[in-house]
């Protein structure tokens, strides 16, 4: 869990009234000169004459409510009003944490407070009932990463306990790690839907960071409203936090490797405010051509390390989503409808390991889809919500040219048969289509809201061809069709005793899993049916010892449901398993958590987290000299450290943060083709990483409500395996060096009236040190980047 900080709802002459009453105030001088004049001439040339005056909205995100103003009880100045600004106290009537977090969407939130940190714990009344609660969360607030160069991957990298690997530039893929699991065990939701669900299917650093107000992290248990079977946890992506309104938004960024990201995001709300309409838009290209070391054969075919630019791997994506609805009607709170489409074109420019080139293999996806979510009129007994939908998902690779491509993107040779990847010509083609509902209730019974129950059914079809086998009559399995249903049914019971100091959740879930493939005499598959039933529980604690600290702890036995192309393949490089059984893991977390405290010196929180992934049916990738294959081969056991905090100065000028990560993930397999590296870390797998942040703010600058920020950033990774520790010699091993990287950043903010300008500059990688990702691949160098936004 992340130390947050949230002192932003506090009147700037507190701290100093409060230093002041403790005997060591000093005036605070306000930061004026030429440092950034010219960074600003860009901001200044178009702001409104009345810039001025301050915007009663300033730092609550681009369409925030404005604050209410304080009630002479805590009028600034008072010995009571600064903590109580901080984190007020929840009335004893709080809805539970389970039904807040997950407000229908668009619901009004209460008026959001100021945020200045990144990972908070109090932005909005339900982000502080989320973490005030006993779940293993993770509250990320993206308000300030959004005015600047910043992805999502970025953001959670730097700010929680996720590891994020990228293998390459803007449009590559990503893995998340959470605790040593990664991939589909750590779950993606957008708004309490699956990602793959939305226009986003390539992965969360392609996500627009203008789009997404919140992010909450699962740590290992995750909570029955959000429906789904992940193993290690799960990232919840929240754009429904802001409530329809009149107002449109704009951003454009620009960079290094000719790379380009825009974002368009316009809202209009009917004068009787009963009905809404909303649409947003992406654009993102990239020619990914940074500068990269590879073995290139010299003239003598001597094989030697080189710098060379990196080829073939452009990147184009272009998306939009539509969305109406009515709102505040007898019969409905809210139902929305939305329709989206999205497409992404990119170049594959070497094997997974960057040893072989390739100049003309290329990928294409596409997803469509359209979703209709409905929320129940509230009543004194129940809360209702549903979401139902339908998508499809489109990819294509095509790999026929007969060339033999160098690093330079020279064709040095032709083969007699197509195909750059394994010497076999693929065209292949495939359709994905996923209908699927979720409803969940909450429900009162001796208290607010303290029943809860959720479920949920996704209904997948498959078909796919290979035209060049096809062609010549070969046996094409991506033609054989596949069908797979799943269903996720949980419950849970939330208690408060103690003047709540102490929470409790119990909970359940149930499984099911039905898949069948085609039959076909030219297939090797003798089973074409499978069922997977399985069950799981957990119980979340918190005990709150004072005010600011708190005690958690956390467990849950959960399953994970194998995914279609685990089970069926690809139709082409991957073959099918469907004797594949789920993945099952005990989780447990226990942490100990101080919220914002603040002092005459400051603000302080901080935050450390233990946790243990026990995890069996362990599902792993095993490779062939031409295919893959998915194998159900051992037990794995995680052990996890993570710890931060965070300070911010009187004033809000300074802030510095920092936080670490410490993994022990090792194979625990006692047969199987993991036997014989029993007691070995899982290769592919950070086990320490650490980051840090510093930021200057100097407010009013040059205009009443305007701020400048000067941000440095720092991140480690230490060295780790990408094979098996006890496999051959130490010596012929190489490792993932240990990675150091700097970054920094300047970003200008100008409010005018319910406008606001926003201006950043940022540097990744500042002293140009050599990154890769899990498996050695080479990311990009020294970048600079520009953004530009404006809020209407």
């Amino acid at each position: 869990m992340k130390i947050i900080i949230n002192i932003d709802n506090v009147d700037p002459t507190a701290v100093p009234a409060a230093i002041e009453r403790a005997g060591t105030s000093r005036p605070l001088g306000r930061a004026r000169g030429g440092l950034a004049a010219g960074f600003l001439l860009c901001c200044l040339a178009v702001a409104p004459a009345h810039a001025q005056e301050r915007d009663p909205g300033e730092g609550a995100g681009p369409v925030a409510a404005p604050s209410e103003p304080p009630s002479a009880e805590s009028a600034p100045g008072t010995p009571e009003a600064l903590p109580q600004a901080v984190e007020p106290a929840p009335p004893a009537t709080d809805p539970a944490p389970l039904a807040a977090d997950s407000a229908p969407p668009d619901s009004a939130p209460p008026p959001e407070e100021k945020v200045r940190g990144t990972v908070v714990r109090a932005k909005s009344a339900s982000s502080r009932r989320l973490v005030r609660s006993a779940e293993a969360v993770d509250v990320v607030d993206t308000s300030e990463a959004q005015g600047r160069s910043e992805d999502l991957a970025e953001v959670l990298t730097r700010q929680s306990a996720v590891q994020v690997q990228r293998t390459g530039g803007l449009g590559s893929n990503t893995q998340l790690s959470l605790a040593g699991l990664a991939g589909d065990q750590v779950r993606l939701l957008l708004d309490g839907i699956p990602l793959d669900y939305s226009p986003f299917v390539v992965g969360l650093g392609n996500v627009p960071v203008s789009f997404i107000q919140q992010m909450e992290v699962f740590n290992g248990v995750v909570p029955v409203r959000l429906a789904t079977d992940a193993l290690g946890g799960a990232i919840h992506l929240r754009s429904d936090l802001i409530p329809p309104e009149t107002g449109a938004s704009f951003t454009l960024q620009s960079g290094s490797f000719d790379s380009y990201r825009g974002t368009a995001r316009l809202s209009w709300l009917a004068p009787e405010r009963h009905f809404y309409a909303r649409a947003v838009g992406f654009h993102d290209r990239s020619r990914n051509d940074y500068l990269m070391t590879a073995e290139v054969s010299g003239a003598m075919g001597r094989v030697e390390s080189r710098e060379v630019y990196r080829r073939h791997d452009a990147y184009l994506a272009s998306g939009v989503n539509l969305e109406a609805g009515v709102l505040d009607l007898p019969w409905a709170d809210r139902l929305a409808a939305h329709a989206y489409f999205a497409q992404y074109d990119k170049e594959i420019p070497h094997n997974p390991v960057m040893t072989t080139p390739y100049g003309e293999v290329t990928t294409r996806r596409r997803s469509l889809g359209l979703t209709l979510q409905y929320t129940a009129p509230p009543t004194e007994r129940l809360g209702l919500w549903a979401t139902a939908g339908f998508n499809r998902r489109l990819s294509e690779l095509s790999d026929v040219s007969t060339c033999t491509y160098d690093w330079y993107g020279n064709c040095v040779s032709e083969r007699l048969n197509g195909g750059e990847i394994s010497g076999l010509p693929q065209e292949l083609f495939t359709r994905f289509d996923t209908a699927f509902a979720r409803v969940r209730g909450a429900v009162s019974t001796w208290a607010p809201e303290d029943l809860e129950f959720s479920l949920a059914f996704d209904q997948s079809w498959r078909t796919g061809r290979n035209d060049y086998l096809q062609r010549f009559g070969y046996y094409d399995a991506a033609a054989v069709p596949i069908a797979m249903g799943s269903g996720i049914a949980g419950v849970s019971h939330r208690q408060r005793l103690f003047e709540e100091s102490l929470e409790n959740v119990v909970f359940a879930k149930g499984y099911l899993q039905l898949a069948r493939i085609g039959e076909d005499t030219r297939s090797a598959v003798t089973s074409h049916e499978r069922t997977s039933v399985a069950a799981g529980v957990g119980d979340t604690l918190r005990f709150a010892l004072t005010r600011q600290l708190s005690l958690k702890a956390s467990y849950e036995y959960t399953t994970r449901l194998p995914r279609a192309d685990e089970l069926f393949g690809d139709g082409a490089f991957l073959l099918e398993n469907l004797e594949l059984a789920p993945e099952r893991s005990h989780n447990g977390n226990v942490a100990v958590e101080l919220t914002p405290l603040v002092t005459p010196a400051g603000v302080f929180s901080a935050n450390l987290m233990g946790g243990v992934r026990s995890v069996q049916d362990l599902i792993v990738l095993i490779a062939g000299n031409q295919t893959q294959r998915y194998e159900s081969v051992g037990q794995a056991r995680a052990l996890t450290l993570h710890g931060g905090f965070e300070w911010t100065s009187p004033g809000r000028w300074l802030s510095l943060g920092a936080n670490a990560t410490v993994n022990d993930y090792r194979n625990l397999s006692e047969t199987g083709a993991f036997a014989r590296f029993n007691g070995d870390r899982l290769p592919y797998r950070p086990w320490f990483q650490a980051s840090g942040a510093l930021t200057v703010r100097m407010p009013e600058l040059v205009a009443t409500g305007d701020a400048l920020s000067l941000t440095w950033n720092t991140r480690y990774v230490h060295t780790f395996f990408r094979s098996w520790e006890s496999a051959g010699l130490a010596s012929s091993k190489k490792p993932v060096p240990s990675q150091l990287v700097h970054s920094a950043s300047m970003h200008y903010r100008l409010p005018a009236a319910r406008h606001a300008f926003t201006a950043s500059l940022s540097i990744d990688n500042l002293s140009d040190a050599a990154v890769f990702d899990v498996i050695g691949v080479q990311k990009p160098g020294r970048a600079v980047f520009g953004k530009f936004s404006v809020d209407l």
